[in-house]
């Protein structure tokens, strides 16, 4: 038996055929603190079941289980056990957590070792014969999203960056069901099942398609006031089924510092002067963007507070570069449709009018002698502000894209003084940056914010702890590397008005060497045909 194909971590390691199926067990044993079978009750038609709506069904849940007070101070535990196929294979596991999302599970068959886990930056996997890997795109959100919910014990969900939403009660084996909806910021999606009699989590469904999982529990037990389950069921699409069996769960005061981090046996890697390195190189790809024009295709996609996409807007523009590194954007299509006459003539005018008084504003700042950093600019986000305003830890060799990566998780740092707004916003930030081991330059970078960002002591506005982005850059037939995609994914309040939950996607291509007479162009735009 393989693992699915849309793994990217697929291992290659040698283990029981049925046991290879491994890789579900790190979210399993994340569930013995919560997720639990309730006690046989008379069958009760779904009909007579009053609706609940996600919070109040989740206040249920934490009362079921002992109470959030009991919840919370459980703190961090270690649950150990055994694993069996239903061919009769069996192993162990040993199953570390910590409040509100980080996890650790090692598993064992005979001698061979799978390791996953999330660190609350980024989540990962381990085996025998393939290493480590940080994991990405839907893997990485998936697992991410099951992380949070399942370490934090379903306590203070919106605080955790989820939207939640309830489903219509359902029938399964002839009793109803409440369904809550688990929707995270980079719109990875799970449901669980509550049984409306006594209030607990009987099922988990995450996923789609070759990525779906389920769980099921039972044999819950009192530890430590606790609701734990002692047997849970998983299945997968062609996969056999995993019985997952706990022997003991035990508290402990606290983890090492890096417990749940990926482990990492780079010693010799020297990071100080590979970032001094990539920083040098960072700046000279931000000139080389300015010789370049290229289509910017910007996705807009506005959610409702159950984390439901509500509108979308697709936007297409022609993007040129000016002088003091500023870029004029042209809008050519909306929603995939060309600008009408008028809508064109109008467009491009606006841009037109704004070379006009880039060109009086770089006149302006050159004859006083003006920092040649303009105020816009210091006001984005680059890569080179990341790499200056960061600490970076936990260095390992890996690979993306099929080619070789240094990986490194980042943190704020301590002892760094924010110089503008934009380092203001980083120092909010916890991830993971993907270096290029060859080019040494960064490849793929992924934050999220660790509290609330507030602009103008929350007055003027606010970011929502759980926003996070990812920014990727590609490199092309000729050797150069260029951005390829940029994702932002946020709640933000805008004064005093209501939330707004955004995300957008920009996506760059199309990219034209900016030639001398291109140049010349560019200070009067090129009609629409």
């Amino acid at each position: 038996m393989s693992l699915p194909s849309t793994l990217p971590f697929a291992p290659a390691f040698s283990v029981p055929a049925r046991a290879r199926q491994a890789w579900l067990l790190w979210l399993v044993g994340v569930a013995g603190g919560w997720l639990s079978l309730g006690a046989p009750a008379a069958a009760q038609s779904s009909r007579a079941v009053k609706p609940l709506a996600a919070p109040k069904i989740l206040s249920r849940h934490l009362t079921a289980v002992g109470g959030e007070k009991a919840l919370r101070a459980a703190g961090s535990t270690t649950t150990r056990g055994v694993v069996q196929t239903d061919a009769g294979e069996a192993g162990s596991f040993t199953l570390d957590r910590s409040v509100p999302d980080q996890l650790r599970l090692e598993l064992a068959f005979d001698a061979d070792r799978w390791c996953l886990g999330v660190s609350g930056t980024s989540a990962w996997a381990q085996t025998t014969r393939e290493g480590a890997r940080t994991l990405v795109d839907e893997a990485g959100r998936q697992r991410a999203l099951e992380g949070w919910i399942l370490a934090g014990r379903l306590i203070d969900a919106k605080g955790q960056g989820l939207a939640t939403r309830s489903l219509p009660v359902v029938e399964r084996d002839g009793k109803p069901y409440y369904r809550v909806v688990f929707t995270s910021r980079e719109r990875a999606e799970a449901t669980g099942y509550f049984a409306a009699d006594t209030g607990l989590l009987t099922r988990l469904e995450s996923g789609e398609g070759a990525n779906r999982r389920t769980f099921q529990f039972a044999d819950y037990r009192l530890v430590n006031g606790i609701r734990e389950p002692f047997q849970i069921t998983l299945e997968a699409p062609d996969e056999p089924a995993l019985t997952l069996t706990v022997t003991e769960v035990i508290r402990v005061g606290a983890f090492a510092t890096n417990h749940f981090g990926i482990p990492s046996r780079e010693p010799a890697l020297d990071v100080s002067a590979l970032l001094t390195r990539i920083v040098s190189n960072q700046r000279a790809l931000d000139e080389r963007v300015t010789q370049y024009t290229y289509t910017l295709l910007e996705t807009i996609r506005r959610l409702d507070g159950d984390g439901r996409v509500k509108e979308t807007e697709v936007k297409t523009y022609e993007v040129y570069p000016l002088k003091g590194g500023v870029r004029a954007r042209k809008l050519v299509a909306v929603d995939g449709k060309p600008l009408s006459a008028s809508e064109a003539e109008k467009e491009q005018r606006r841009v037109a009018k704004f070379i006009e008084e880039n060109e009086a504003r770089q006149e302006k700042r050159k004859a006083s002698k003006a920092d040649d950093d303009d105020e816009a600019q210091r006001r984005r986000l680059t890569i080179a502000q990341f790499l200056r305003v960061c600490e970076f830890y936990n260095p390992r060799r890996e690979t993306l894209r099929e080619r070789p990566v240094i990986v490194c998780d980042f943190r704020p740092r301590a002892d760094y003084k924010p110089t503008n707004d934009a380092e203001k916003i980083i120092q909010k930030l916890v991830g993971t940056v993907w270096l290029d081991a060859e080019d040494e330059e960064v490849a793929r970078l992924e934050g999220r914010f660790a509290s609330d960002f507030k602009v103008g002591g929350g007055l003027l506005a606010s970011l929502k702890r759980g926003a996070a982005f990812v920014f990727e850059q590609t490199r092309n037939a000729e050797g150069v590397w260029l951005p390829l995609r940029e994702e932002f994914n946020a709640g933000i309040k805008v004064l005093l008005l209501a939330g707004l939950n955004i995300s957008v996607e920009n996506r760059y291509g199309d990219y034209r060497k900016f030639s001398t007479e291109s140049e010349e162009a560019t200070d009067d735009p090129p009609a629409e045909p």
